[in-house]
């Protein structure tokens, strides 16, 4: 609705320190993903500010030059997917070519994905910017939750909740038994022990999806007189009320019995000094239930192999976590807004083709 809309962009107001005319929102993301329609074109009309929007996705380059032209005297927001903060992150040339970027990049905000330590260390290192982690999806318009700009700000984390807005961890397939965890005081059930579904409440959440009541009964359920979302993603609350993303429900891997969450074993693979990228599903196995695959994208000077990715993983992952097989690759197929397609690696991969068909 249009209320949620507005309170979403008031909420970011918020979150990014109040009204701000004259700064500056770059907008490389499509205007009609919720992403950018709120964080970069609603948002910026509420702080009073004003939108550098590329029709098309510039080079790193190109960017860099553009930042030292233009004013940018109150510095820069800028919204995007992981990967685009790699890119200028990996830009060895930046200090040297384009010294006027240094410190421009004062507001950025990872979403779409998580925000790994090591882009994260590079990407402050190569730019002097400021750079968080945000969480949020298309039905809480869709911004729900940040790191903090202008404090400490601990990684792995999807911050604390935007002005309004209340979440809590929930028993997975079973909201009737009520919340695992609220962040209230007198809360004891913290820690990854008491993982749990996230759910949201407040103003930004949509009223339904059009024309599909069974999906959105499946989605907003009632507790407590408050209209909760369901956001499918699996997390636990810390004591500080932050919270921690596990995974996906529905892209859990069943692996001998033990429960894999990809995104775990996306991030231990991702502290390989050589690997950029990486992408991690599930595969069907008549005598596992399911092997781990993960597909890698390497630095263009590194002489990795499969091989040699998963001796590295049997000496710094548990046996469980390893994956069983490993494809390294360019560039991971990814959606308009940068966000990594596991689904499309999945389904397209020989070994579930050979189960499964063209199909499911």
């Amino acid at each position: 609705t249009h209320f949620n809309v507005v309170s979403n962009a008031e909420q970011c107001k918020q979150w990014l320190g109040g009204e701000m005319p004259g700064i500056g929102n770059i907008g490389i993301l499509p205007l009609f993903h919720s992403f950018a329609h709120t964080v970069v074109m609603n948002t910026t009309v509420a702080i009073g500010g004003w939108m550098m929007l590329f029709a098309n996705p510039p080079s790193q380059d190109e960017l860099c030059e553009l930042i030292e032209k233009l004013p940018c005297s109150e510095g820069l927001v800028y919204a995007a997917a992981e990967i685009l903060f790699i890119k200028l992150a990996e830009l060895r040339h930046l200090k040297r070519r384009y010294p006027g970027v240094m410190g421009k990049l004062r507001l950025c905000i990872s979403s779409a994905g998580p925000l790994h330590k090591q882009v994260r260390d590079k990407f402050i290192e190569n730019t002097g910017g400021r750079i968080v982690e945000a969480y949020g999806l298309s039905e809480a318009s869709p911004a729900v939750s940040a790191g903090n700009l202008f404090g400490d700000s601990p990684v792995g984390v999807i911050g604390m909740p935007f002005p309004g807005t209340e979440w809590g961890i929930f028993h997975v397939d079973d909201f009737s038994k009520g919340p695992i965890c609220l962040g209230n005081p007198e809360d004891a059930n913290f820690g990854i022990e008491n993982s749990g579904e996230i759910c949201i409440y407040g103003p930004q959440l949509m009223k339904c999806y059009l024309n599909q009541p069974e999906e959105t009964a499946d989605a907003l359920i009632e507790y407590d007189g408050k209209v909760w979302l369901l956001t499918g993603d699996i997390g636990f609350m810390n004591e500080d009320g932050t919270v921690e993303i596990r995974d996906r429900k529905k892209q859990l891997i069943k692996y001998k019995g033990f429960s894999v969450f990809p995104k775990e074993i996306e991030e231990l693979l991702m502290k390989h000094p050589d690997i950029l990228e990486v992408a991690v599903s599930g595969l069907p196995h008549d005598e596992y239930g399911e092997v781990i695959k993960a597909w890698v994208s390497i630095r263009d000077d590194s002489d990795l192999s499969p091989r040699s990715i998963k001796e590295w993983a049997n000496e710094n992952m548990a046996h469980y976590k390893v994956p069983q097989h490993i494809a390294i690759i360019g560039d991971l197929p990814k959606n308009v807004i940068g966000k990594v397609q596991r689904r499309a690696l999945q389904i397209n991969d020989p070994i579930w083709k050979e189960k499964y068909g063209e199909t499911k």
